[in-house]
């Protein structure tokens, strides 16, 4: 593994996981001194029953849940957070529990931030430090999860909160909470989460502590996620939700690589989702590290993307590029159920030029001039960057 001079990790998250997991979330809340939870979610996770799955789990525990907030939707506003926060001083509640995916644990966090501090303005939140005293707060992931849950971030009205303190206290991953979805709303979340996992530990700036992770998080996907697409074991769904979740710690302890910066603008400027973005250029952000950078990709990202059989049988010099290789593969798979090329998605090819224009500055010196348009090109027609292999 890569050890820098110096580094530094933090993770705030206990992961609790596997068959009634749920029925740990009282004892866990006595823990941390709180009894009266506010449980924030959204309406399909109430019709999906999973709020009622959470209220029996609590069984003869002898707490009670103080209130259920459903109101959050996929474009979370400050007045959904504040709607929130006066629910919890109404009914005076002392934690949040937060059910669903990404936009429910962002709230959650804003509304922390509210009920802890005593205020009813998020926009005084400039910036925040990374020793707050916040409520106690568990997330509960759905099949509905990105990973970001888990995160130091919360997203409100599009500006960014972020602190090591709006990491969760507990992630509780539940197989009952994971229900069927349809094919691509299962692959998108997790090959998103994958890329940023990858680019975690194919930065200058890697680590040993967010290594582990971020290997533990690959695994878990790559193993778990052609099962879970075809209607695998709940064995294989628990799997693929747990390498999401991981991946959340992963991204919160990196800086953004090029491939995220891309997807992101990429997302902006076509109204396609930043999971399918990610999702087509990860093999080929992988592909010009590999042939571009010296120490990017490294041969241990063989072992969790491919497994010990393949690993232990590669020459440690062919390693980097079997890894690469095998991310190809993974992503290529998955073409009857989702785009795997910018083309199929009708990308014009100025927006490709305005797009790398757009992370140039911040990554010419790293990746070399023009690289983040060598990027977009080749995952345009899904070929490999000059000079490799088609």
């Amino acid at each position: 593994m890569q050890i820098p001079d110096y580094f530094k990790f933090f993770n705030k998250t206990r992961i609790v996981s596997g068959k009634k997991s749920l029925e740990n979330i009282p004892y866990e809340l006595q823990s941390m001194d709180a009894v009266k939870p506010l449980v924030i979610t959204d309406k399909r996770s109430v019709d999906e029953g999973l709020v009622k799955i959470l209220i029996d789990a609590y069984g003869d525990s002898g707490l009670v849940i103080g209130a259920v907030f459903d109101g959050v939707t996929a474009y979370t506003s400050a007045k959904t957070v504040l709607d929130a926060a006066r629910l919890f001083r109404a009914r005076g509640c002392d934690s949040i529990i937060s059910i669903g995916g990404e936009s429910c644990a962002f709230a959650a966090k804003a509304l922390n931030l509210l009920v802890s501090h005593k205020t009813e303005d998020l926009l005084q939140f400039d910036s925040l430090p990374d020793n707050m005293h916040l409520c106690p707060f568990i997330v509960i992931p759905t099949s509905d999860s990105s990973g970001r849950e888990t995160s130091t971030r919360s997203v409100i009205d599009g500006r960014i909160y972020e602190s090591d303190e709006l990491m969760p206290d507990i992630a509780v991953i539940d197989p009952r909470m994971l229900k069927k979805r349809g094919k691509a709303e299962t692959i998108l979340p997790a090959l998103r989460a994958m890329a940023e996992a990858v680019e975690a530990c194919t930065e200058d700036a890697a680590n040993p502590m967010n290594d582990s992770f971020a290997f533990a998080s690959i695994q878990l996907i790559c193993e778990n996620l052609a099962a879970a697409v075809n209607g695998g074991s709940v064995k294989s769904v628990l799997g693929l939700a747990n390498g999401i979740a991981i991946s959340g710690i992963v991204w919160s302890n990196a800086p953004e690589g090029i491939g995220s910066a891309l997807a992101e603008e990429l997302a902006v400027r076509t109204g396609n989702s930043r999971e399918l973005c990610a999702a087509v250029l990860l093999p080929h952000t992988l592909d010009y590290k590999l042939k571009n950078t010296k120490k990017s990709v490294r041969g241990e990202l063989l072992l969790p993307v491919a497994g010990i059989d393949r690993y232990c049988a590669a020459a440690e010099t062919e390693r980097g590029l079997l890894g690469v290789e095998a991310v190809f593969e993974i992503v290529k798979g998955m073409n009857k159920y989702i785009p795997v090329t910018l083309k199929e998605l009708n990308i014009p090819r100025y927006i490709l030029e305005s797009t790398a224009e757009a992370v140039e500055d911040s990554f010419a010196k790293q990746y070399g001039k023009g690289g983040a348009l060598m990027i977009l090109e080749s995952a345009y027609n899904g070929e490999r960057v000059s000079g490799g292999k088609k």
